[in-house]
């Protein structure tokens, strides 16, 4: 669509016929008063006379220059802009808060405008328009925020603003819809990697100096286009009426009318489908959940007794059994360990000093040293005691308790990336 008018300047000369003339042409704007004339040259008998200025109304027969007048009208808004998403699908992590989806919104008409924005779900089962699964669940807390410049990107502490005060004709600036992510999905299951929520970001347009208050909705045009309105814009503060066709009316070119001319979105500010010359405008992205993804085994094995010693060894009263707890991320994105627990059956009590299952069943390490605990692919195995302390690791009525974070001193060995894993071993003595 075109965005602005142009000032065109004519010069108009006839001699025997005639010949039409434009000057360089220069951007209008919306509200702008675009005025010109024409100059008529002519003969008479062979003799040049003189030119005759062109005049609104009755028009103008006096020769000379000032003798006619400029043809007025004001240049009307056109109210276009478009909203279009970000390159790439947002990661989001179950139960992670502020998870940013980026778009873009872009002023195609020709004067400064303010707009209200608006985060929605889609229903289950929406394609992504990424090329992933289908929508599978809802964000909660949505919430819209307006890049500050500052940083780019979303920064929680930075991007506060909800809305768009003024955005010039031509200008673009990125919004973000920003969410909390469930546990689980529609259906109640645990999210898990690459199950997506697509999102639509909405925006209305609004006056130029826009607060972000619903009266600001500019929510109809003098050509019967209408906006259908919306609760929630503004992040909850600005529930837009819908708006109502005028008469029809012949363009007045004393005054500045307003046209929506932007194009089909998505979905409009009451969830329907968007369509054309409604003030709105949307674009549809998504979230796609991208996690670790933890598996636990817990194994046992007979280690040693009195009367087998470590040859073939049984698991009767007195004898040792080895558990060894493996941690696996076959997710892809990187788990930080905090804490382990297991409750020790009643009919087994903590090996204090972690056998070593040889003949003579020695410590393993020191003597007290009840765990150890190994990031197989850091290649790091810490130990600790089962008493109260400092290291990490407890025992009491029955809970093993293992701080993996303390143990191991936090990140890198505390941490599983994509396709690592850490053991646990202690060993019980049956009773």
């Amino acid at each position: 669509m075109k965005t602005s008018k142009r000032n065109k300047l004519l010069g108009l000369a006839l001699a025997g016929g005639f010949s039409l003339f434009s000057a360089t042409n220069v951007n209008a704007a919306a509200g702008d008063t675009i005025s010109n004339f024409a100059t008529l040259n002519y003969t008479v008998g062979g003799a040049a006379q003189t030119g005759i200025e062109s005049g609104t109304g009755l028009g103008n027969s006096v020769p000379g220059v000032g003798n006619g007048n400029t043809t007025d009208f004001v240049e009307d808004r056109v109210v276009n802009f478009t909203v279009v998403r970000g390159g790439a699908t947002g990661d989001a992590v179950p139960g992670g808060l502020l998870q940013p989806v980026t778009f873009t919104l872009t002023n195609n008409g020709n004067a400064p405008q303010g707009f209200l924005l608006k985060g929605l779900n889609n229903a289950d089962g929406t394609a992504d328009p990424f090329g992933g699964t289908v929508d599978e669940f809802d964000a909660t807390l949505v919430e819209t925020f307006v890049e500050d410049g500052t940083t780019l990107g979303f920064q929680p502490l930075e991007d506060t603003v909800a809305f768009v005060a003024t955005l010039a004709a031509a200008a673009s600036v990125d919004v973000y819809v920003v969410s909390t992510m469930p546990q689980n999905d529609s259906g109640g299951n645990p999210l898990v990697n690459t199950n997506v929520a697509v999102m639509s970001l909405i925006a209305q347009a609004a006056i130029n100096g826009s607060t972000g208050i619903a009266g600001d909705a500019v929510v109809a045009d003098d050509n019967q286009n209408t906006s259908p309105g919306g609760t929630g814009f503004t992040n909850g503060g600005a529930n837009v009426t819908a708006g109502a066709a005028g008469p029809v009316t012949p363009d007045d070119p004393t005054t500045e009318e307003v046209v929506f001319g932007e194009a089909v979105g998505t979905l409009d500010g009451v969830g329907g489908v968007d369509v054309a010359s409604n003030a709105q405008h949307s674009d549809d992205s998504s979230y796609t959940i991208a996690t670790a993804a933890l598996n636990v085994t817990k194994a046992s094995v007979a280690w040693w007794d009195p009367v087998n010693l470590n040859v073939n060894p049984k698991s009767f009263p007195t004898a040792y059994v080895r558990y060894t707890i493996t941690i696996e991320n076959t997710g892809t994105v990187a788990a930080d360990l905090t804490t382990l627990s297991d409750t020790l059956a009643a009919t087994l009590a903590l090996d204090p000093d972690l056998g070593d299952g040889t003949a003579a069943n020695a410590a393993t390490n020191a003597v007290g040293d009840s765990f150890r605990v190994i990031h197989v692919d850091n290649a790091v195995t810490n130990f600790c005691t089962g008493v109260s302390d400092a290291d990490g690791c407890t025992i009491a009525g029955g809970v093993i308790t293992i701080d993996i974070n303390a143990v191991m001193g936090g990140a890198p060995n505390a941490q599983l990336a994509a396709n690592e894993s850490l053991t646990i071993e202690f060993n019980v003595i049956v009773q």
